[in-house]
């Protein structure tokens, strides 16, 4: 590091417009704005933010980075070259990789991160404050933009690929101890998500009053939401306006689900009081078009092609307006309370849109065909002029003729691996099917490729699309498939839980301080794994878990582990040894190595604690608990928020 610390002050700095979804010429803004450049002047991300003061910009150059556990207490800028340059390509070339770690912990309102691409983090950023996110890039990374209890502000113009969970968790609350705040989500592109696309969660504190404006978003191939919003069952007085997004090939694109619950099941959310506006929005290629809540005003929305129906549970308070209904493989309404209102609505009419934008064609019968304003008992839903290029507005998201509007993925490739597979011993093989989201045949280059598995595997063609792969040994195994057309390329993966029994039974840590999980109560069990009957107490039963020399992971039996809240818990296990030695379960959660249990040989079942604690974000998390040598019976799990207790 240089001996005297040079700043670069500059009287004209180049900002961003954010008036439109491109990147538009810079703007100089006359005020003295202070540089601090890395690594010109700081060696480090970390070292630069310490010595920084509010309304500096950090400005990052070209290369990559890594860094983790940064903490934001000041109201910073942090971006790349691109901030003062309007150059994109510093966007991609400005890469940090905070190790399945925290990247920022940001306290402090008006901090704007932009123009970064971020790596294999895991909750990249966590924010708890009214910041600005916009024109970063995500990819593979774990709940990418992650709002905690006291954040809000600006997220846009972002583009987040292969998350590992959520590009965007808004787990908001405003209570006597959190300032959360509302915000606006608009412009963003997020592509095959493992989980939602952007999850939000409600929580339980009455009179929030928080307004959330998700609109003008792209939402491409998420395993589960598009959007979610999580009900806790008490009214809260938060408002969404959801509109003008385009969701594709996700289970369902609004799923509502009710009680805390996370893991989407299409049983929308009926104790949901709170006001969801849902209008302009595109909704094709899905399992469900949309499940609802009590209060749904779903107007003007485009809902083709969803394989099992249109809207599912909407309730009595609901309106279902002037929305075009095409080939749903289901009902397009299914389960729709009989007092909510239905008007207008258009049914087997083709929207004629275009396959990869899905703007309106020039003979759409969406075009001018919206309502500009709707009126539900005291409920007024009015579309702002901005959205209205014609005599109406049209029906679905994007307006025709308004291509400024549209996000472009024309040099992009939408690469769809298929979804998770659950194969059941003592079947060995399976067939892997691609495909590509616009159905395109001239791809030059397609790839598939073990990620992460616990045994060897045969790809038998491994350059199509669609390939057989044949498994030595149970485990969980994740693949990648890749397909390039000349310096385009786009990358998705599957999931593989080749397994010896079990039908992925889900479990929920309720309030209680002190929660138990009878063993038997596991998703999917891999290697040598009983179940077997307890001869000191009539119908119970506990698990067998035998070393299998054959199989690298061991005996693993897996539990599917929900909860509502963030909680730090410390698990006991009631468990013995029948090994000539004692016996280690190593115990994984949220796939990262929480501890281990030695296992002492004994008679009877005894109680065990894992050494050190399990740190746990609102979400459905595997559990895995693995014996790799000898044999080991388990019988009860404890999850205890008390630190004192002992389980008898």
């Amino acid at each position: 590091m240089k001996n005297t610390l040079l700043f670069t002050i500059i009287s004209l700095v180049f900002l961003i417009s954010l008036s439109c979804n491109k990147v538009s010429k810079p703007e100089p803004v006359e005020e003295l704005i202070r540089v601090l450049r890395v690594p010109a002047d700081f060696p480090t991300i970390s070292e630069a933010v310490e010595k920084s003061h509010s309304g500096d910009y950090i400005i990052i150059s070209p290369g990559e980075y890594f860094e983790k556990d940064i903490d934001v207490n000041k109201a910073v800028t942090i971006s790349s070259e691109w901030k003062l340059t309007g150059d994109e390509s510093k966007i991609e070339e400005t890469i940090i990789d905070s190790d399945d770690k925290i990247l920022f912990n940001i306290f402090a309102d008006s901090v704007e991160i932009s123009g970064l691409k971020f790596v294999n983090g895991n909750h990249t950023l966590n924010v708890e404050a009214n910041v600005t996110i916009i024109y970063n890039r995500f990819q593979n990374n774990l709940d990418g933009m992650s709002f905690e209890s006291g954040g809000g502000g600006y997220v846009a113009f972002n583009y987040a690929e292969n998350d590992r969970d959520d590009p965007l968790d808004l787990d908001i609350t405003k209570n006597k101890e959190d300032n959360g705040t509302d915000i606006i989500v608009e412009h963003n592109t997020f592509i095959n998500s493992n989980d939602d696309g952007i999850e939000i969660r409600l929580f339980t504190y009455p009179d929030q009053n928080i307004k959330y404006i998700v609109r003008e978003n792209t939402i491409i191939g998420s395993k589960r939401t598009g959007i979610q919003l999580i009900s806790y069952d008490e009214y809260t007085g938060k408002e969404f306006h959801i509109h003008n997004n385009t969701i594709i090939d996700c289970m369902v694109g609004l799923g509502c689900m009710d009680g805390s619950g996370t893991q989407e099941d299409l049983t929308g959310a009926l104790k949901m009081d709170e006001l969801v506006y849902f209008y302009n929005n595109t909704l094709i290629g899905n399992k469900m078009g949309a499940t609802g809540g009590k209060n749904m005003i779903a107007v003007n929305n485009v809902v083709a092609e969803n394989e099992l129906g249109g809207f599912k549970l909407f309730g009595a308070s609901s309106a279902i307006a002037n929305n075009l209904f095409y080939q749903n493989g289901g009902d397009d309404f299914i389960e729709i309370n009989e007092a909510a209102k239905k008007s207008g609505n258009i049914f087997s009419t083709n929207p004629l849109l275009e396959n990869v934008s899905y703007a309106p064609l020039e003979n759409s019968p969406c075009i001018d065909a919206g309502l500009a304003k709707f009126v539900n008992g005291i409920d007024v839903l009015e579309i702002a002029s901005e959205y209205i290029i014609g005599s109406a507005p049209d029906i679905g998201a994007i307006e025709y003729g308004a291509a400024n509007k549209s996000v472009s993925l024309k040099n992009q490739l939408i690469v769809d691996a298929g979804e998770d597979i659950v194969l059941v011993s003592p079947a060995s093989e399976l067939v892997l099917k691609g495909k590509l989201r616009d159905g395109s045949e001239g791809i030059i280059n397609s790839v598939w490729n073990l990620k992460s598995g616990s045994g060897e595997v045969e790809l038998v063609t491994p350059r199509e699309m669609k390939t057989k792969v044949v498994f030595d040994q149970e485990g969980i195994y994740q693949f990648s498939l890749t397909c390039s057309e000349g310096k385009t390329f786009g990358l998705d993966y599957v999931t593989i839980k080749y397994i010896n029994e079990g039908e992925g039974k889900q479990l929920f840590l309720n309030k209680e301080k002190n929660i138990f999980i009878e063993a038997e109560d596991f998703a999917y069990s891999y290697g040598k794994v009983e179940k077997l009957d307890d001869k000191s107490v009539a119908g119970n039963k506990h698990i067998s878990l035998n070393a299998d020399k054959n199989n690298s992971l061991g005996s693993v039996i897996e539990f599917s582990i929900g909860m509502a809240e963030s909680n730090e818990y410390e698990m006991w296990v009631l468990a013995k040894s029948q090994s000539s030695k004692k016996n280690t379960f190593q115990i994984k959660f949220n796939n990262k190595i929480a501890g281990e249990i030695l296992v002492l040989k004994s008679k009877d079942f005894q109680w065990v604690k894992m050494p050190g604690k399990i740190l746990a974000n609102p979400g459905q998390w595997p559990l895995l608990i693995s014996n790799t040598g000898g044999k080991a019976h388990l019988d009860k799990i404890v999850f205890t928020k008390d630190p004192h207790f002992i389980p008898d």
